[in-house]
This record gives structure tokens, C-alpha cells and sequence, in this order.
């Protein structure tokens, strides 16, 4: 069955119609469509690859949207089978730990968990934990081996669910999928339905600043919709509600950043990370 592509004409963060092309690859496959060895040497479907620059907010995106259900629900890649990542969760897990000092048996949800190796980290440290993740196969496994996972795409739907049987989550987190989801602003809305009013969510994404100084072409495919930078987040995740209070620079997946969002108005004090960052690249 032939994938289905969409395209958008309006930026994911903040609506406008001012995109201008800046990178144009030439249509690819999907980076997970493996071919069986019967079919090898036949044609695969391409679908552009094309990077766009919004002049209103700065924000770059993809505008081509290949079917989520088609790149997610048989998705193959699990994190516990790469050693420095099960560190890095574990490493960022403690991180979290001890900043925000969550009470035994706080409700963690890590969305697109994967095969559940965050939140073991965390379920270790007598905290409850759900994931969420579209992948059937994967989410399956995970609850088998003790993390309750659901198999489902991250919307408000999902997330009142989650607040209806589980409660608010003290610490939500969202790694290397805050760049996959076409619609943000539903992301951003479901977030802050379920995070508790003293709660943190967490995401990790590939920084833009560094995919452009390193030139890491390779970051730019077709499960990558957005190329995140500060100043554009800044005031997305105001005009829902939320506020960008901290970010750090990590270097996973060749420059990544991990911000750290609130509910406007909740108690953890903003730091000078923002502000550095956002005029570190207002002079680039």
C-alpha cells in the first residue's frame, strides 16, 4: 500500500505563511523503510526532504509530512540496546531527581518511551512511571518487562486519560519526539493538561545551531519535522501557557538541547540558560 504524504503550508509553531526554502535534499525514502531481501533492487516511494525557515518566528520544519502511522507503529529502534544511551537516560534521569526532588510515588510519563529505559531508571528510585508510545510491538514488550506502557500517539485525549486513572505528572518527558510531532501546538495543549502545577516537562531534540555548524546533513529526515531553536520555543510554549525556564546543551546525536518547561507562574526560578541562548543565536 502506497505511504501517504501531506504537506502544510503554515509554520508548526507559530501559524505563519513567510517559509523560505534553505535546504533541498532529494526525496528519500523513509530512514527505516528496510527493504526485504526479495524486494531489494526494487524502486522504494521518495518523498521530499526539504528544510523551510519561518521569517516570522524562526522556527525550520519540514513542510512534508509522511504518514506518522506508517514511520511509528512498527518502528524497530529500541534504546537499550545502545550502552551510551541506557547511560545517558540514567545520567538524565538523576539529573531530574535531584533538581526537582519528586515524593516516592510521583507519577513520571515519559512520551515516546521506546522500550521503557528512561523510566526504569526511574521506576528504580520508587516513582511511578507510564509510557506512551505508538510503536505496538515495542509498548507491548515494555509492559511485559515491568513498565506500563500504552500504545498510542501522545494527544489531549491521551492525556486526560492519563490525569483520569493516574493523576498529574510531576515530571513529564519527551525525548527525541518533540521533534516528530506535526502538530505542536496539540503537543503543547496535552502537556499541559496532564503536568502537574508544580510539574517539569523535559525534552531532549538535536539543537538547530549545531545541525548547521556541524553541517549534520544526516539529522535532516523525514521523522524529524522540526530543526528547534530557543528563541522560536520561547514564546510558543508562552502562548500556551508554559514557560521555557531552563535549557541545557547536550551532546547527543551530534548537539542536542534539553529544555526544561513549567506552567507559567509555577515555582521553579528561570535561569540565565534561556536568555544566553537566545542571544547567543539573535548574534549568529
Amino acid at each position: 500500500m502506497p505511504l501517504k504524504c501531506a504537506r502544510r503550508t503554515e509554520c508548526r509553531l507559530c501559524g505563519s505563511t513567510a517559509l523560505e526554502l534553505v535546504i533541498s535534499l532529494r526525496p528519500t525514502p523513509p530512514a527505516n523503510a528496510f527493504v526485504p531481501a526479495d524486494l531489494v533492487g526494487q524502486p522504494q516511494e521518495c518523498f521530499p526532504l526539504e528544510v523551510y525557515f519561518c521569517k516570522q518566528c524562526s522556527h525550520a520544519q519540514l513542510l512534508d509530512i509522511v504518514d506518522p502511522q506508517e514511520l511509528f507503529s512498527n518502528y524497530v529502534y529500541v534504546s537499550g540496546t545502545s550502552p551510551s544511551f541506557v547511560k545517558h537516560f540514567a545520567d538524565y534521569a538523576d539529573q531530574l531527581v535531584r533538581a526537582y526532588q519528586p515524593a516516592s510515588g510521583a507519577l513520571v510519563v515519559d512520551i515516546g518511551s521506546n522500550d521503557g529505559t528512561m523510566l526504569a531508571c526511574f521506576k528504580r528510585r520508587g516513582l511511578r512511571v507510564l509510557g506512551i508510545d505508538p510503536a505496538r510491538a515495542i509498548a507491548e514488550a515494555a509492559t511485559t518487562a515491568g513498565i506500563e506502557t500504552w500504545a498510542a500517539f501522545f494527544d489531549l485525549e491521551v492525556a486526560n486519560r492519563i490525569v483520569e486513572k493516574c493523576g498529574t505528572a510531576k515530571l513529564l518527558t519527551a525525548n527525541n519526539v518533540f521533534a516528530h510531532a506535526d502538530n505542536l501546538n496539540q503537543m503543547a495543549e496535552s502537556v499541559r493538561a496532564l503536568l502537574a502545577p508544580d510539574g517539569v516537562f523535559t525534552f531532549e531534540v538535536s539543537y538547530l545551531v549545531d545541525v548547521y555548524s556541524d553541517t549534520l546533513f544526516d539529522t535532516i529526515y523525514h521523522e524529524h519535522l522540526s530543526y528547534h531553536s530557543i528563541r522560536p520555543l520561547i514564546g510558543f510554549f508562552f502562548m500556551h501557557g508554559l514557560e521555557l525556564f531552563r535549557v541545557d546543551r547536550v551532546p547527543s546525536h551530534g548537539g542536542s538541547i534539553r529544555g526544561h518547561v513549567q506552567h507559567r507562574g509555577a515555582p521553579h526560578q528561570k535561569d540565565d540558560s534561556v536568555a544566553q541562548l537566545s542571544e547567543f543565536e539573535g548574534s549568529l
